[in-house]
């Protein structure tokens, strides 16, 4: 292929990154608000539109508003900030949208969002027990969960009580670390780490 075209086809595939009208940004905000799967502060969230579109726009707000005013979104204040959630309503209407929205685009939002995720001020609760199995090895089992919705729930087995008391202890004391790091292994994005 003819450099001339190579570079075309790499702005053309730029081109289609970015959010062209206010119904994209809607089904975007969602998007991002359903991967995340807990509050988020307004602030982080429009530095995660922007920095996945490079566009700075007064549609995110309007848009932002707009899904709220629909209980696609709610909010809720706490020391002077809001933060945002999606609600059942809008996570069952958007997930017949995202399809339209680009794919490549998308993955590349949610590595962007990873660098975002915060469990402190956002409800997570963690839970973690250690539990002898029949084998007689041992079963750690990690869970974070906001209200009814259950962010990560994972059991490893291992061969010593003191490795099981290892990852209950490290997790309990930094379960968002234990998080991002399970991303990270999941996806292979290696964002989640920063």
């Amino acid at each position: 292929m003819p450099f001339a075209a190579v570079c075309f086809n790499i702005m053309k595939k730029k081109k289609s990154f970015e959010l062209h009208d206010i119904t994209e940004i809607k089904v975007f905000i969602l998007y991002i608000l359903d991967h995340i799967a807990y509050p988020i502060d307004q602030s982080a969230l429009l530095d995660i539109i922007s920095e996945s579109t490079s566009v700075i726009s007064l549609d995110y707000d309007e848009a932002l508003r707009g899904i709220v005013e629909t209980e696609h979104v709610y909010y809720e204040e706490a020391d002077g900030e809001r933060y945002y959630m999606i609600s059942e309503l809008g996570k069952m209407v958007a997930r017949e949208l995202y399809d339209t929205l680009d794919s490549e685009f998308l993955e590349k939002s949610l590595a962007i969002a990873g660098k975002y995720l915060s469990f402190s001020g956002s409800g997570v609760r963690s839970f973690s027990k250690i539990e002898k199995t029949s084998d007689k090895r041992f079963s750690v089992n990690l869970r974070a969960e906001r209200k009814n919705d259950v962010l990560m729930d994972v059991t490893l087995n291992v061969n010593s009580e003191a490795e099981a008391r290892e990852i209950k202890e490290n997790f309990d004391r930094r379960p968002e670390s234990v998080y991002r790091g399970l991303l990270l292994s999941a996806t292979g994005r290696i964002e989640y780490l920063k």
